[in-house]
């Protein structure tokens, strides 16, 4: 996130400094999990595309996008980082690349290993990570049409966590 805050600071132009604070606002709801902050800073019915290493397809429209940011929050996957390595801003759309890191717990792992080839126990928790860009498209009434999601990888596991490690990453009552 710090890569998108310190492009927010360095930028000038008025339309891309709007777009910026509109994707910095959105991915702080998000973190939060402030659902109709979220919303806020989306178009009535956005679309939601995702490509690469996902089975989804992203949601579609207002009520399933609504529905999306509720279930990300139930399940704590919006208490996340994303690492930003890479800002790019224009006038209709803001880019971000990076890795995004979250808290699983191990029975959302079922079958998978560790990198040392440890099978991940259902009662624990892992850091996994993935790899992904994300395209903002920004309408001209300033709010977000969505989102398109590359992701590069599936989430890969990186390791255990021990308990109470990393405890802003994962539902917040692991």
């Amino acid at each position: 996130m710090q890569a998108l805050i310190d492009a927010l600071e360095r930028e000038t132009d008025p339309v891309r400094r709007r777009n910026l604070e509109l994707v910095a606002r959105h991915v702080g709801c998000e973190v939060a999990g402030d659902v109709g902050g979220v919303l806020a800073t989306l178009v009535p019915e956005p679309v939601y595309r995702i490509w690469g290493a996902s089975t989804s397809r992203g949601p579609q429209g207002g009520a399933e996008v609504r529905a999306f940011y509720e279930d990300l929050v139930a399940s704590g996957k919006n208490r996340l980082e994303f690492r930003i390595g890479r800002v790019v801003a224009d006038h209709r759309t803001v880019v971000t690349e990076g890795e995004f890191r979250f808290a699983y717990p191990g029975s959302w792992l079922a079958g998978r290993t560790l990198p040392d080839g440890t099978p991940v126990a259902a009662d624990g928790w892992y850091l996994v990570a993935y790899q992904a860009v994300i395209l903002w498209p920004v309408a001209d009434s300033g709010r977000l049409e969505g989102e398109d999601i590359y992701a590069g990888e599936a989430p890969r596991i990186l390791r255990r966590l021990a308990a109470g490690e990393l405890p802003h990453l994962g539902r917040a009552d692991r």
